[in-house]
């Protein structure tokens, strides 16, 4: 038996079952494929799109009627505004009046220099900036520091001067000098007056050589103890310091003038720098510290040494 069911080519044909959608043939059969059918747009005779009538256009139709709006709103405004017209004045019209001119400043103030004549140069200085005015100091002599050892002679403006705040005043001042107060008289029953003490020994003058001799002393004595013999051999041996036999003696002279050295103390210290190397008889450390070949201290300064360290 022949089918009479025409032959479709497969693709997209409108559901008749369900309008508003499209139902997919393969060619042979219905498939379950459906879709919303596409919406038609109406094509001009030249192959355009046509457009809808205008008055289905909402996007002219929406803004004519806002223009139409403007245009009845600004007649009704102008007919308004024309009414109130005719009552405007020349006056109304004319430019608006310059701004009046501003009040000049009022005139600066005006000062009195102070009298500062006998003051100390401190005093009228915070007496003149109290008032208003800057200070400049003028000296014949000197560089005005501590301002409470001059005195004011006069001031450019003078005192009572009429000035501007703010002015500058140059104040002329002289170095205080202090004067000796006049001992009082004394009296029969007052008590003699104490001796003077007696004035120290200046320090004599040193020259580089014998100041660095001094210096080299006092390091040698800060390390251990020294006699005096033993110091100056140190100074002046090629093996030491290498200072000329006049330099290490005014070092060594100089350091027993101010107290700097004592040689018992010395004697001590070196019999205790032994003591602490290894032990020693009493014999054997007065040796040590006697010989030529030792310390060269005195046999007193020796005896000194060991009784300090009790042997």
């Amino acid at each position: 038996m022949t089918d009479n069911t025409p032959a479709y080519p497969a693709g997209w044909y409108a559901d008749v079952n369900a309008p508003g959608t499209e139902r997919y043939y393969d060619g042979q059969a219905w498939t379950n494929q459906s879709r919303p059918a596409p919406t038609t747009v109406p094509v001009a005779a030249d192959g355009t799109p046509a457009k809808a009538p205008w008055y289905k256009r909402k996007a002219i139709i929406i803004p004519v009627g806002i223009v139409a709006g403007i245009i009845v709103i600004g007649g009704i405004g102008g007919a308004i505004s024309g009414g109130k017209g005719a009552t405007t004045t020349a006056a109304d019209k004319a430019p608006a009046a310059a701004a009046a001119p501003v009040a000049e400043e009022a005139a600066e103030e005006e000062v009195a220099v102070p009298e500062t004549t006998g003051l100390t140069a401190k005093e009228a200085a915070a007496l003149l900036e109290n008032a208003g005015l800057e200070v400049d100091f003028s000296a014949t002599k000197g560089v005005v520091l501590d301002r409470d050892n001059w005195t004011v002679l006069s001031s450019t403006p003078a005192s009572g001067s009429t000035v501007k705040a703010g002015d500058t005043i140059v104040v002329n001042v002289e170095k205080t000098v202090t004067e000796a107060a006049p001992a009082p008289a004394e009296s029969a029953s007052a008590a003699p007056a104490p001796a003077p003490a007696p004035a120290q020994p200046e320090k004599p003058a040193m020259s580089t050589a014998q100041s660095s001799a001094v210096r080299s002393a006092e390091s040698y004595l800060s390390f251990k103890g020294f006699s005096r013999a033993g110091l100056t051999e140190q100074l002046t041996s090629e093996y030491g310091e290498g200072f000329a036999a006049e330099d290490a003696e005014f070092a060594i002279a100089y350091l027993e003038s101010t107290g700097a050295v004592d040689w018992n103390q010395e004697a001590a210290e070196a019999a205790q720098s032994y003591l602490d190397f290894k032990g020693f008889s009493h014999d054997g450390l007065f040796d040590q510290l006697t010989s030529e070949y030792g310390e060269q201290f005195t046999a007193d300064q020796a005896n000194f040494g060991l009784a300090a360290v009790g042997l």
